[in-house]
């Protein structure tokens, strides 16, 4: 399949959005979220990862938004070897794109749906990207109890839909003092941060920046919440509490 991808303009208003989140893709770059693109059409056609894997929505909406990150370069020095831990990764996004656009960073991909996890597993080999992503099926709460992975990681990343509150829960306790946690979040987001005041000083966290930008006439927004204390080591709770009953 050749949708004549490397003139196609969703390809270059992608590029052109990747330059306006401080980040200028290399031609090697380029190729590598075009195979992406391409793995991630023909797998959704059996398997359902993403409600559209047309170009246009990848592109923009996956892609781009993933990429957004860049506009906290300057607190997170991306360009720099760290590790980031996406909880719930799905379809690859946004840690797939982020350690794309950032040489220097490993991945360590989470989903408890075994389907995402051997989708993340093929797709690393696709792109030659075996040796900096490592691919975990595991929940989180089953996670933060192996050797390593409490207050190890540096970055925690995540585009799931759920409350800021439940996030926290999830993504805090993996994360080192000092290191950070990015959400990704919509209009909704200073509703969140408001009903988030107890998760934050019971899990450590403070929201030290907002970063604001706009996807296909859509307001978007980065919350960076910096990790300034450790997590009580009973977090997160057991499987489905902190959905159930938030913080």
């Amino acid at each position: 399949m050749n949708k004549n991808i490397n003139k196609n303009e969703n390809w270059e208003l992608f590029i052109k959005k990747a330059e306006e989140f401080n980040i200028n893709l290399t031609a090697k770059q380029i190729e590598q979220f075009q195979k992406y693109w391409q793995f991630l059409y023909e797998y959704n056609k059996h398997t359902n990862l993403v409600s559209s894997a047309e170009l246009d929505l990848v592109a923009s909406k996956h892609f781009a938004d993933s990429l957004s990150i860049g506009l906290l370069e300057n607190e997170l020095s991306l360009n720099s070897s760290k590790t980031v831990l996406d909880i719930g990764i799905g379809g690859g996004f946004p840690g797939v794109p982020i350690i794309i656009a950032y040489p220097d960073l490993k991945l360590y991909a989470v989903d408890s749906v075994g389907k995402k996890t051997d989708f993340i597993s093929k797709l690393s080999e696709e792109l030659g990207l075996n040796d900096r992503i490592e691919v975990i099926n595991s929940r989180a709460e089953e996670l933060i109890k192996q050797p390593n992975k409490q207050e190890f990681f540096d970055i925690a990343v995540s585009r799931a839909v759920s409350r800021l509150n439940i996030l926290l829960e999830y993504t805090l306790p993996f994360v080192k003092v000092g290191g950070f946690f990015i959400a990704y979040k919509a209009k909704t987001f200073q509703e969140e941060i408001n009903e988030s005041k107890q998760s934050l000083s019971i899990l450590g966290g403070e929201v030290i920046k907002i970063a604001d930008y706009t996807l296909s006439n859509e307001e978007r927004k980065l919350l960076l919440i910096k990790k300034t204390k450790p997590t009580p080591e009973k977090y997160p709770r057991k499987t489905g509490i902190p959905a159930k009953n938030p913080l």
